[in-house]
């Protein structure tokens, strides 16, 4: 009996270290088993976001570590610098809850935050409450496709998990070939 691949756990497991990983297929992954096997919720709910507030709150600390270099405080003393953290510090509530439904803002924002020093408490707290509602957001979606579609859910929510992760690299590709024919034209 292999312990790792025969435990009850190991789902569990998988869902809390998954947003380390990559958030958003972890959250996808979390609500699609509660919602094909309805002995998963609500643990499921609760471990994935557990997972997810504690891979976002480690990211501050980047931003954080990073004002001990001479460099980087020398950066941050620059006045467009100063300005950005102004906004940042001012519309905290704003900026944390863009960046979590923002493709590719979530961790300089969160970085940021730690940068300019916003409110740890207060950053914490934001954290916690944009990811409850983003994980809200996706059961209520898997669990109602499931309701919708039945035993058809199973199959189809991995083609289109592999469907959003082809067209989020086909956009990144077309971006980047953009910038360079921008920079290119621009030289």
């Amino acid at each position: 009996m292999n312990w790792l691949t025969d435990s009850p756990l190991l789902p569990y497991i998988s869902v809390f270290f998954g947003p380390f990983v990559q958030e958003d297929a972890a959250v996808l992954l979390a609500a699609s088993l509660s919602a094909n096997n309805p002995s998963y919720f609500p643990t499921m709910f609760f471990v994935i976001l557990a997972g997810l507030i504690l891979s976002d709150i480690w990211k501050y600390w980047i931003g954080w570590a990073a004002l001990k270099n001479d460099r980087a405080r020398a950066f941050a003393e620059k006045k467009h610098v100063i300005d950005l953290k102004d906004k940042v510090q001012r519309y905290t509530l704003v900026t944390l809850f863009g960046a979590r439904f923002i493709p590719l803002a979530r961790v300089p924002a969160y970085v940021a935050c730690g940068f300019f020093r916003v409110n740890y408490a207060k950053f914490c707290l934001i954290i916690a409450l944009t990811a409850t509602i983003y994980t809200l957001i996706i059961f209520a979606i898997c669990h109602l496709l499931g309701e919708v579609m039945g035993e058809q859910f199973e199959w189809l929510l991995p083609i289109i998990g592999v469907s959003a992760a082809f067209i989020f690299v086909a956009i990144q590709i077309l971006r980047r070939k953009y910038r360079r024919k921008t920079d290119i034209g621009d030289a």
